[in-house]
């Protein structure tokens, strides 16, 4: 019995190292790859961050090291001016206003404490810590998880589960090298609190209010990593519900059980999973694909790519890689949950969390990967237990012999190993890719030489964050907060083709901000009658700070969906995406021809060529910072822009409206009116800044 106890630790610990190995090596590996390549993932000595969130992470830890972090204090960086509003609201009057609350999270997020612990320790960038930090913490789920389904009989489950949960797609883009985001634990906790669950129905005497505790103390850890508490507040429930259903008769001591792991999950935790499980229902299930939010104004969610709903085919693709593999493994974790269903309660929150893949969004894919794995892997656990029931006998040994069946389980792992690689070969192939460029990081550093400390910054909420931690400026919105009616009206002042109305819009949100939308609305104001009162300047003032209207490359990839927003038509439910489309390098091989791609154009007749021909409207053209226009067709439907910078010539062809939008027309030809705007920076496109100016 000794030797084949050794034999279970043995290969325990191989169902655990092998998935350890493999998630770190496909994360580290792509080290190879920044390193040969500094130039497009460093700026200087940093590295890139891969995730938008990593700014929003790495700025509250730069604030600790610094002595500025001051929780449950108004940041004042975010979601200028309404948290200078809302800091003078009594908590009463913010709940009766659904008013958004800018401040610092008190406690410290355990990911911005941990970046600044680990940055002071190694006298390094917080870049270079997300590096390691990330990947390294993304594989702990594997511990917990291994040993849970080895200790209720499920052994190739747990190692499956291990193995593709890993390395799937999803979760391997969102753990990657430099991510610094909070997925890399978001597997680890709820399994570890799903075991401990499990551990307390399972034991004798005080060894279950110390598996209580744990599961309490793991609980609470995960709100202060993920600070969602409605998550906590579910197991919570699911927990009790564990009991009664396995019991049926819930006795004193279970009361105590339930009251040590509410007193350690902490019911400040717990009460405000109520309200935050409300408010994500309503987000993710009630308002989630709709075009607009209950109040109105265009819904923003269908612009997020990570929260669009996923097809079954990029599931598969991002979960197992292959559809074999994934209809198995689905099949067979419903059975997993039906033949062991007293054993596995505690991980239907999880698994519940990852099925909202096929309904709310594709990032819910990483929770659903590892069941898909232990289902898979649990079709060869009920095929094993069957042969073992019946003593099954192979070459004289029987199935049923510990030493045996310890040998086929490690063969089984070896072949799922096998499978997984191969099937999840894009994942093996993957490559973190920074979210920004290293041009755009050196222009966001320089931002600070050219504002003023106090400067709010007008701009596309994607890089809010970043722009808060490189630039130390104020912005509107940005990655925590673009949901509110704000975004609407930053996006409107992008579309808009008056400037006075963009002007307009600027400086009534500047002064006014959206904290009292709410209760114009239920006065009886339309969403179209604030709106307008913004664009005739109605809550026009003289600015309080100086204020600087920020274009950024990124932002023409992304101008169909903020045209989008910011044409909204409150009736139809719906805008204008239209696109301003890149057309490449230019060059000119004659007088009055372009060329650019597979597109020709005569300047002299406005007649353009690539599979058909037309005749232009207009071309915009920007040389050396001189602005001229061209008009052509005065039907004609396309718009051409030609830009000169750094020696290139660039092309841009689009419609009437997003022609003469303030976005093409200040950022790409930066043709602006300056009794409004003063260009104060140009680098056009990597970065474009106009002060917008303090008119009466």
């Amino acid at each position: 019995m000794e030797r084949i106890r050794n034999w279970r630790l043995l290969r325990l610990f191989v169902f655990i190292m092998v998935p350890v190995i493999v998630g770190l090596y496909l994360r580290f590996d792509d080290l190879a790859v920044w390193h040969s390549k500094k130039s497009s993932f460093y700026y200087k000595d940093r590295p890139l961050f891969t995730s938008y969130d990593a700014f929003y992470f790495a700025r509250w830890s730069e604030d600790y090291l610094k002595g500025k972090y001051e929780a449950g204090k108004m940041d004042p960086l975010r979601f200028v001016p309404d948290n200078y509003i809302v800091s003078k609201l009594s908590d009463s009057e913010i709940k009766k206003l659904k008013a958004y609350k800018a401040v610092y999270p008190d406690p410290i997020p355990l990911e911005s404490f941990m970046g600044a612990i680990f940055s002071k320790l190694f006298n390094t960038h917080i870049e270079n810590v997300a590096v390691y930090l990330t990947p390294i913490l993304a594989v702990l789920f594997i511990f917990p998880l291994v040993i849970y389904m080895d200790e209720i009989g499920a052994p190739v489950a747990g190692f499956s589960g291990a193995m593709f949960g890993v390395i799937s797609l999803m979760y391997l883009a969102r753990t990657t090298i430099a991510r610094f985001d909070t997925d890399s634990l978001n597997l680890f906790f709820p399994f570890l609190i799903a075991y401990f669950f499990h551990k307390i129905l399972h034991s004798e005497g005080n060894r279950k209010y110390v598996f209580a505790v744990l599961a309490g103390f793991s609980c609470y850890l995960f709100n202060w990593w993920y600070a969602h508490p409605d998550l906590v507040l579910i197991m919570f429930f699911v927990f009790i519900l564990g009991l009664f259903i396995t019991k049926r008769k819930v006795s004193r001591e279970d009361l105590k059980l339930i009251g040590v792991l509410a007193l350690f999950s902490s019911p400040v935790v717990l009460w405000h999973g109520i309200s935050s499980l409300i408010n994500r229902v309503n987000t993710y299930i009630l308002e989630f694909g709709k075009t607009a939010t209950n109040v109105g104004f265009p819904n923003v969610m269908q612009s997020i790519s990570e929260a669009q709903r996923a097809s079954l085919k990029m599931i598969i693709f991002t979960s197992t890689g292959n559809a074999l593999i994934f209809f198995i493994g689905f099949v067979f974790i419903f059975v997993f949950f039906l033949k062991n269903w007293r054993q596995t309660l505690f991980l239907l929150p999880t698994f519940f969390l990852g099925l909202m893949a096929f309904k709310s969004g594709n990032r819910f894919v990483m929770y659903l990967a590892p069941f898909i794995g232990m289902g898979f892997g649990y079709a060869f656990d009920f095929v094993l237990d069957i042969f073992s029931g019946k003593q099954v006998k192979i070459d004289k040994f029987s199935i049923s012999n510990g030493f045996i069946k310890e040998l086929l389980l490690i063969g089984l792992g070896c072949i799922i190993t096998i499978l997984s690689l191969i099937s999840q070969s894009e994942a093996v192939k993957f490559v973190a890719v920074p979210k920004i460029t290293p041009s755009l990081e050196g222009a966001f550093l320089r931002l600070r030489n050219i504002t003023p400390e106090d400067a709010w910054i007008w701009t596309w909420w994607d890089y809010g964050t970043a722009i808060q931690y490189l630039s130390r400026r104020a912005v509107y919105h940005d990655g925590q907060s673009q949901l509110s009616p704000k975004t609407y009206f930053v996006a409107t002042t992008f579309s808009a083709s008056s400037p006075k109305i963009a002007y307009n819009t600027i400086n009534g949100i500047s002064n006014v901000g959206v904290t009292y939308i709410d209760k114009w609305l239920k006065e009886g104001q339309t969403p179209e009658s604030i709106r307008d009162k913004f664009f005739k300047g109605v809550f026009n003032s003289k600015l309080k700070h100086p204020v600087y209207w920020l274009f950024t490359e990124d932002e023409i990839g992304k101008f169909a969906w903020i045209n989008y927003f910011g044409t909204w038509n409150f009736d139809l439910k719906k805008g204008i995406k239209d696109t301003i489309n890149p057309v490449g390098i230019c060059f000119i091989p004659s007088k009055n021809r372009v060329v650019c791609g597979g597109i020709t154009i005569d300047l002299k007749t406005g007649i353009i060529k690539a599979r058909g021909t037309a005749v232009l409207n207009k071309i915009g053209v920007n040389i050396d910072g001189k602005y001229k226009e061209f008009s052509y067709d005065p039907e004609g439907r396309y718009y051409f822009d030609l830009v000169k910078t750094e020696g290139k010539l660039l092309g841009f062809i689009m419609d009437q409206q997003p022609f003469y939008s303030m976005f093409n027309q200040m950022y790409i030809l930066r043709n602006y009116d300056s009794n409004y705007f003063k260009l104060i920076y140009d680098d056009f496109p990597t970065m474009v800044v106009y002060k917008v100016l303090n008119k009466q």
